[in-house]
Parts: C-alpha cells; structure tokens; sequence
C-alpha cells in the first residue's frame, strides 16, 4: 500500500507535464499559423480623444544680437519665427503660431564679456502635439508593399508600415501593365485641358485640411489617378484604402529627430 501511495503524486505530476508540453505544442502552433497569415498581434495603443491641436502659454529665454539692442521687438520676433515648424521640447510639440508676446522683464542680462543679452518673454504658442493612441487622417501620397505613405495637413510626414496593416482585413494588389497605363491616360488628358494648371483650380487643390473637415484636398491617389506597383485593398474585395485619398489611421509612435515630428501609425 505504501508503495501505491508514493506513485500517485509521481503520476499525477507527470499528467500535469504532459498536459503543459500540449498546451504549449499548441500555442506554438497557433502563433506559427498567424506568423505565416501575417496575423501577428498589432500593439494598439490606449485610444486618445481630442486633438493634436493644443495651445500654451510659455516662457521663452531670447537671446538678442547686439544689433536689436535699439529694437529689442525686432530680435524677440525673430527669434520665435525662428521657432516656427521645429520641435520645442520644452513645450512637447511642433510650434505652428504664436501671439500675445509680453516683456517679462525690462531689462536683458548679459553675461562675462558676452554681446548679447538675454531677454525673458512669455507667449501664447499654437502647437501640434500628436500621442500615441489618437486617431488621425492624412493623404496617402505613396503606397508600396512595405508601407503606406500619408502627408499630414500638407506639412507632416506620417507613416503606416506593413507590420502594423492587419493581414486579416487587407491585402497587397499589385498592379498590371494594363493597369498602370490606364491609370496614367485620366491625368494626362486632364492636363491637356486643363493646359498649364496654374489657374484657381490649381489653388483649390492645394487648400489644406483639419482634423473632421468637411473638403479633402486633391490627392495624387483619387479615383483614376493613382500611380505605383499596386495599392493595398480591402481582403476579399478590390476596393482600396483611402478610395477618396485620405486614410485614417490610430498613432502608434512619434517619431522626433533634428527637431522634426513624423508619426508611425496602424490601420484598424
């Protein structure tokens, strides 16, 4: 009997590991089978509500040349131009306008045998400020196999690669020659007659969008236009993304080098 007892918990522990080498077997299994679908996991950030738009007020430390020493305005203006389109960490985001500029002193200190002065101001900074987890809608203005290619309010560079399209939803189309001319013929002849583009038409094309406007801007990938190897479509279907020419997409990563934002994202 003593013998008997011993053995149970042995059998019992063996179970459990056998038990553990299947399920995992299976595991491994299910993650080999959507490896090779291209139905890996999409790390989908927490959803954010609200715009990429925000304002701020800050405090801005100028550093004025000697020059302006007779029209300190003058520098402080040139200053915050100079901030204009470029990432300011201290501010977390891309300065687009500023307003409401105040002397917060009266005076600028200079430092050792140093020309210039150093002069504080605050400001009301317009920013763009994109997180991970908003959602967006850009203009596609390339497509490929890897990636697809949108600007931002004709300013920002924002980018979908193919890890992060669901495999399950779309799929790559790659264009015939048949395709790839006819798809050439609509512009041509549209610039036939149009002649040299440079009248008001040409001016609305270029008309910049906002987050839920109503007017999307012409885009080199509308209906009849489109150009590439091919386009990424719905799976199942032959209908493509982004058919009117933009493309909403979730922020998975901001991207920041040499004072420039570009924006990684991912298709739902």
């Amino acid at each position: 009997m003593g013998e008997k007892r011993k053995s149970q918990p042995k059998e019992e522990s063996a179970k459990k590991a056998r038990s553990q080498k299947h399920s995992s077997k299976d595991s491994a299994g299910k993650e080999a089978a959507a490896a090779e679908l291209g139905l890996s996991a999409i790390p989908y950030p927490k959803p954010v509500s609200g715009s990429s738009f925000t304002e701020c007020t800050a405090k801005v430390t100028v550093t004025l040349a000697p020059v302006y020493s007779c029209d300190h305005w003058a520098g402080i203006h040139e200053a915050l131009n100079n901030m204009l389109l470029h990432y300011v960490p201290q501010v977390r985001g891309v300065v687009l306008a500023y307003s409401k500029v105040k002397l917060r002193s009266d005076t600028a200190l200079m430092f050792f045998d140093s020309p210039y002065g150093q002069l504080e101001v605050s400001a009301r900074l317009l920013l763009w400020r994109p997180i991970a987890g908003m959602a967006l809608k850009g203009q596609i203005n390339v497509q490929s196999p890897d990636h697809i290619g949108m600007l931002l309010w004709d300013t920002f560079n924002a980018s979908i690669p193919a890890s992060l399209i669901p495999k399950d939803k779309y799929e790559w189309r790659p264009f015939n020659d048949d395709e790839i001319a006819a798809r050439a013929l609509p512009s041509t002849n549209q610039s036939e007659a149009t002649g040299d583009g440079n009248g008001d038409d040409a001016d609305v094309a270029m008309t910049g969008q906002g987050e839920g406007d109503a007017d999307v801007p012409a885009s080199p990938f509308t209906s009849g236009n489109r150009y590439g190897s091919g386009e990424w479509v719905i799976k199942g279907t032959s209908q493509c993304v982004g058919s009117d020419g933009s493309l909403e997409f979730v922020v998975v990563d901001v991207i920041r080098a040499n004072e420039v934002l570009s924006v990684t994202g991912a298709l739902r």
